[in-house]
């Protein structure tokens, strides 16, 4: 079947229902609005954001800013399989493109807002190390201008300056959206009605499959491609730091955590009528849902080629080792159990290396800058 379609793809080559799936992952949309960050989309909150994501100054050692773990150059990745800063950690660095369309945030959606997740490793003591108060007086020494004119001013409390500083974090990360990739251009030309050469016979292939037998766009769908959601896979081996509970610890926390969406810190979205609860998702948040057991975020596939190692806790160094998981499903979960959606893929050889080559086109077509 692989290699008569590898033969022949063409405008007949896709159903109508695999044309629709394909035009759904494509092109990418702007970004939805902030509900709880009114100066989100603010041009000088973003030159502050910015100013405030390279300074390691930020940091309790005065060598470590969030670019340490999250470099320009790595699509906001490192390339380690755990984040390095002033300790090491358990977890993979995940890149910080496409954070906007995002509605939890950590591996284990532990924070509701990009701002109130930008705080964490401020703190942190294996990332950042910073107190609020230390944060307070790093802002009033280099940024007290960019507060001034976002603000209006430095607040009096630290928690209060950091969740500023956290604000203005959140305006910058909004503008890290993925760029056009091939697999773009390819998408444009065929709802137009053509069926382009700008994606490989064996590309192709690999798409068919993402959208059909493989299954993948199950949970890596939309032009972003994740649905947001938490999934148990049942990974085949344990981070050093132990068994990472993931999600069912990621909720609860969420929930008490004294920056979320319905804390004083955040804004009110202005449509909200008066009578109305902020964020009523927070009420219905289950900690205890027995599929939240290690799970973890399914991440965005936009340059995943270029985003190596995988995986929450990046025990994968390549894309063939994680499709090479998924096509066998080794073993059996050491808590909770696997996605039940999952199923071994089975695929051939030729299968797996179309699959991959697909993945491939994903990635943008211009690399990124390198940042200030």
């Amino acid at each position: 079947m692989l290699l008569l379609f590898l033969a022949c793809a063409g405008p007949s080559g896709w159903t109508p229902e695999e044309r629709a799936m394909i035009a759904s992952l494509s092109p990418i949309p702007a970004p939805p609005p902030s509900p709880t960050n009114r100066v989100a989309d603010d041009p000088a909150a973003v030159r502050l954001g910015e100013a405030l994501f390279f300074d390691a100054g930020l940091s309790i050692d005065g060598k470590t800013a969030c670019a340490t773990c999250h470099v320009p150059g790595l699509h906001f990745t490192d390339g380690k399989r755990v984040a390095s800063a002033i300790g090491t950690g358990t977890r993979n660095t995940p890149s910080l493109e496409g954070v906007a369309w995002g509605t939890w945030f950590f591996w284990d959606g532990r924070a509701d807002s990009i701002w109130a997740q930008a705080t964490g490793p401020m703190q942190d003591a294996k990332e950042m190390g910073a107190t609020p108060e230390h944060i307070q007086a790093r802002l009033r020494e280099a940024h007290a201008a960019g507060l001034t004119e976002v603000f209006g001013g430095i607040a009096e409390d630290p928690t209060d300056t950091m969740v500023q500083a956290g604000k203005a974090l959140e305006a910058y990360q909004r503008t890290l959206s993925p760029k056009p990739a091939r697999f773009d251009r390819y998408v444009a030309e065929l709802v137009a009605g053509t069926d382009s050469d700008v994606l490989t016979a064996e590309e192709k292939a690999g798409l068919r499959l993402f959208v059909g037998d493989a299954g993948c766009v199950s949970c890596h769908h939309g032009p972003l491609f994740t649905d947001h959601s938490f999934h148990n896979l049942g990974l085949p081996s344990i981070p050093d730091g132990g068994i990472d509970p993931g999600r069912a610890r990621g909720a609860g926390q969420v929930g008490v955590d004294p920056l979320n969406c319905r804390s004083t810190h955040a804004d009110r979205p202005a449509d909200l009528p008066a009578d109305a609860e902020p964020c009523p998702e927070l009420r219905y948040l289950d900690a205890s849902f027995p599929d939240w057991a290690a799970a973890f975020k399914t991440p965005s596939l936009r340059n995943v080629a270029r985003t190596a190692p995988y995986m929450h806790d990046g025990q994968f160094a390549s894309l063939s080792a994680v499709l090479a998981f998924y096509d066998t499903l080794p073993s059996r979960p050491l808590v909770g159990h696997r996605e039940l959606t999952l199923e071994p893929l089975a695929l051939s050889g030729v299968e797996l290396a179309a699959l991959e080559a697909f993945l491939g086109t994903l990635s943008d077509d211009v690399p990124p800058a390198a940042g200030p």
